[in-house]
């Protein structure tokens, strides 16, 4: 078995404890993570916890097992995002409002600011990816070239058998080799470091569906001409404003008639039908990231609807769905 084998459990030469004792490895753990419940939720399986563990700059690598049949409450995580892959057995994870069976093929992601409780089944073994929170809202906003005022939510559920999830999965095998070998985290050169990390959260914004995915959507025009370049700009900077065809025009430094004609070459379709897909993303972002202080006319507002009406009926021919029906199941996804 993999817990049996120590060539073959991810990071041994970072051990952090290995004991029998519940309350010991509950201790220890609560130091590099958080306060938490830890029990046995039945006779099955002999105690025998032990955590491999090492630290970077915003993220750890992580190899954690007990063995036995435990139930885990840490309640809510605050302070960072917690990636669970199972390498042996199964668990049962609860991050919010949705439950999901984990294995080898499906893996969980916990958000920080929803109640997360957990049972790990008789013989489970985890890869744990632990994600600074402030680092993933940092690097969101750098994706996103916005602010992200309620932070990053993702849907707890990863499928590892999807091609992006897989390609991802197989950089942070990759990440836990060099680091075993000494390549990354320990001693290794900070800007190297950085990139390290940046990637991987890169990557999983990229492919993890979350309420920023929706911002993640526009078009990339890296060969573009100069004047749609412009355009664009300012229409990402500004959607949320009033804007007409000649105010986006004007900003960049061309007729309408000449601006449409680029975006129907460039975009197959015109400036405004771009700007009402920045605002309907937008809308999505906030209806996604919501937790109760918004109305969907909030949002509507925010996004740079001025009309209820026309924006919950454009809502729904984009994304199948009422905006209603979105905010009330932010915690599902």
């Amino acid at each position: 078995m993999l817990a049996e084998d120590q060539k073959t459990v991810p990071l041994s030469r970072f051990c952090r404890f290995q004991t029998a004792d519940l309350d010991e490895a509950r201790e220890i753990v609560a130091r590099n993570f958080c306060a938490h419940r830890l029990d046995r939720a039945s006779g099955e399986g002999r105690f025998d916890a032990c955590q491999n563990r090492v630290e970077g700059r915003s993220i750890s690598l992580n190899y954690i097992r007990y063995g036995a049949d435990v139930e885990i409450e840490p309640g809510e995580l605050d302070s960072f995002f917690l990636i669970q892959i199972p390498l042996a057995g199964h668990a049962t994870i609860r991050n919010g409002r949705a439950t999901v069976s984990s294995s080898s093929r499906v893996a969980t992601i916990l958000n920080p600011d929803w109640h997360t409780a957990m049972r790990w089944h008789d013989g489970c073994e985890q890869l744990l990816l632990q994600i600074d929170r402030g680092f993933m809202r940092d690097v969101a906003e750098r994706m996103t070239g916005m602010p992200l005022d309620q932070g990053v939510r993702f849907s707890p559920r990863i499928d590892l058998d999807k091609p992006g999830t897989r390609d991802w999965f197989a950089k942070l095998r990759a990440v836990v080799r060099a680091a075993e070998a000494g390549a990354v985290f320990s001693g290794c050169d900070g800007f190297q470091q950085r990139l390290v990390e940046e990637n991987l959260i890169v990557h999983l914004l990229e492919t993890q569906p979350s309420g920023i995915s929706p911002l993640l959507e526009r078009p990339v025009c890296t060969s573009a001409p100069a004047v749609l370049k412009r355009a664009l700009a300012i229409i990402n900077e500004r959607f949320a404003a009033p804007l007409s065809l000649l105010d986006i025009a004007t900003a960049a430094g061309t007729t309408p008639r000449t601006l449409q004609l680029v975006f129907r070459k460039e975009l197959g379709q015109t400036p405004i039908e771009y700007l009402q897909d920045r605002r309907l993303s937008f809308a999505r972002h906030l209806l996604l990231s919501e937790t109760g202080h918004r109305s969907v006319g909030d949002v509507a507002h925010l996004s740079g609807h001025r009309h209820f009406g026309r924006f919950s009926a454009a809502y729904r021919e984009r994304y199948g769905e009422h905006p209603r029906e979105t905010l009330h199941g932010t915690e599902s996804f």
